[in-house]
């Protein structure tokens, strides 16, 4: 259960990624979705594996309370960014998905030897576009919110939290 919060929190980003996009009227074509959801599935497949691979088990939980609450200051100071643009290129997608994935990519490896690999790929992977996707479907009804960096920022402090404690 752990490991899906893990999941939905480190992905969170993608609903405010989502709705930037739709209030910014920049459509998503399924080329555009299923561009991501494959360089979500790779950039976790390389992290995954060379983490792996090379045996490292820096992932500890005093080191993983410190990288949530890095993401929780980076969170917090982030500045919110308006995308003005159409349609958007394949580059242009690439490095959204490069973007969103990293975080999310970072904290499955606190799973990497308790799980297995393509449970992990699959599920972190389906979460960062799953979450875009609400983000960008449902962004009318929350065009209101303001202050999203910190919304995050308090979700990943309690993730930080929680890592402490199970």
């Amino acid at each position: 259960m752990f490991i899906l919060l893990n999941a939905l929190v480190a992905s969170l980003d993608g609903l405010i990624i989502g709705i930037g996009l739709k209030l910014s009227k920049t459509k998503l074509t399924f080329t555009n979705k299923l561009i991501i959801l494959l360089t979500n599935v790779f950039i976790y497949t390389i992290i995954i594996t060379l983490y792996y691979s090379l045996k490292v088990k820096f992932m500890t939980t005093g080191i993983t309370t410190l990288f949530y609450l890095f993401l929780a200051w980076n969170a917090y100071k982030a500045q919110e960014e308006d995308v003005f643009e159409q349609k958007l290129s394949i580059k242009k997608t690439i490095f959204i998905a490069a973007a969103h994935s990293l975080d999310g990519s970072i904290v499955s490896l606190n799973f990497v030897y308790n799980y297995n690999f393509l449970f992990i790929i699959t599920l972190f992977s389906l979460a960062s576009i799953l979450l875009l996707l609400c983000g960008y479907s449902f962004a009318n009804l929350l065009s209101n919110i303001k202050k999203s960096n910190l919304i995050n920022a308090f979700l990943f402090l309690a993730l930080a939290i929680i890592n402490l404690f199970l």
